[in-house]
């Protein structure tokens, strides 16, 4: 299996054509250096989803191709232009163009080693994409499936079909297993199957922010229940909006990395690979935003996230991110990490300032008045404001009220 140190990572994108965005260079890490995950921040329209969708054809083409697209591109553009073929072949090539011309990306390890695509080692890696709507409606279980025909489910979806909806049979084909593996006397077996329980429980405990809950396996059903600490109880398929977008990534690639564990019969393996979400604050609360990107990265440390947001609570949730602004194409390292919410939304977001839009009037005119010239009339419209707005004000902002009022009377 390859290593983090081996794996190509995406070490810097340019931006040939996302609509709003031409001809620009998003640098990601340093060459020869450990991979940085990439957050992508913008203004509605900014095409922040488009290099997301070019990203992800990219790295199908060289998952699956013996070209690259970085190299294909260009050839298709030449013999496109030189107009010589059938009309039936320059639109296939169009196509094509279209498809993985949005954006070009280079891809290096630490090791420097030549970048030769994906297609050797595809079967040992995880590539996934997921949209900003993402809700995903788990199927029953009647009974367990046959290995091969799950894994085929998992590894090769059909379109418009996600492998979360077949999370519950996965869980219950692991739940018999692990009876199978103690009739039998496979503790070992029996020990991979009982961690990653117990893995599972920990997660959902860090996601509901419960030490105490617990996962519980209902056998005549084929049912599993969440079970809270405060007495609520409720299955995968019962969960509100922004648990269920969320569990739709972390079940996939939960499935997914047991899968190639199981392949490479090593289950301390950690698969490298890239995961690309769209929006992952979908549905959320402002504290699961800030907690999405360091429960991923610390449950799958190989993989590479590369995520579009919204929200300041996402693009500063970890360290070891880039963290950059198509709007602007301004590019933030580390130090986003250690940023206040307010900055962000000034220097990515598009926010001129860190007050609402009703704080930013009442503080407008708080300075026209200290400008009047007359100091008692101002001081005495002050105070009407604060008689007419001050249940609008924040503390900070009714202390700036009396502090000119202080400083009007002084100069009275």
């Amino acid at each position: 299996m390859i290593s983090r140190h081996e794996f190509p990572y995406l070490q810097s994108l340019i931006i040939d054509d996302a609509y709003a965005v031409k001809n620009l260079t998003v640098p990601v890490f340093q060459e020869g250096g450990e991979f940085k995950h990439l957050i992508l921040t913008g203004r509605n329209g900014s095409g922040k989803t488009t290099v997301l969708k070019g990203l992800v054809e990219v790295l199908r083409h060289d998952s699956t191709n013996g070209e690259i697209a970085r190299y294909v591109v260009p050839r298709l553009r030449n013999a496109i232009s030189d107009g010589d073929s059938a009309q039936s072949i320059i639109e296939s090539w169009q196509r094509a163009v279209d498809k993985l011309g949005t954006v070009e990306a280079l891809f290096t390890n630490n090791r420097n080693s030549p970048y030769a695509g994906f297609a050797r080692v595809y079967t040992q890696i995880i590539i996934a994409f997921f949209e900003a709507t993402r809700k995903v409606q788990v199927k029953d279980v009647a009974t367990i499936a046959r290995e091969d025909e799950l894994e085929k489910q998992l590894l090769q979806p059909q379109p418009n079909q996600s492998p979360a909806e077949y999370f519950k049979q996965y869980l219950v084909n692991k739940k018999v297993f692990q009876v199978f593996d103690t009739m039998e006397g496979n503790s070992e077996g029996a020990k991979q199957q009982e961690q990653f329980f117990a893995k599972l429980e920990e997660t959902l405990a860090k996601i509901f922010e419960d030490p105490g809950t617990k996962l519980e396996f209902v056998r005549e059903s084929f049912e599993f229940y969440i079970n809270l600490s405060d007495g609520r109880r409720f299955t995968f398929n019962q969960l509100s909006a922004g648990f269920s977008a969320f569990l739709s990534i972390l079940t996939e690639l939960l499935m997914r990395t047991d899968l190639l564990r199981k392949q490479a019969n090593d289950y301390t393996y950690d698969p490298c690979g890239f995961v690309l979400i769209d929006e992952p604050e979908t549905h959320l609360h402002l504290e699961m935003q800030y907690q999405i990107l360091p429960l991923l990265t610390e449950l799958f440390p190989n993989l590479q996230f590369i995520v579009a947001t919204h929200s300041p609570a996402v693009a500063s949730s970890i360290k070891n991110a880039t963290v950059f602004d198509l709007s602007t194409g301004q590019a933030t390292g580390d130090q986003a990490a250690g940023s206040s919410y307010s900055e962000l939304m000034q220097t990515h977001f598009g926010v001129e300032n860190e007050y609402s839009n009703v704080a930013d009037a009442i503080i407008k005119r708080i300075n026209e008045l200290a400008q009047l010239p007359d100091k008692a009339d101002a001081r005495r419209q002050l105070q009407a404001l604060l008689v007419s707005e001050g249940r609008y004000m924040s503390p900070a902002l009714r202390l700036e009220v009396e502090a000119q009022l202080i400083g009007l009377e002084v100069e009275e």
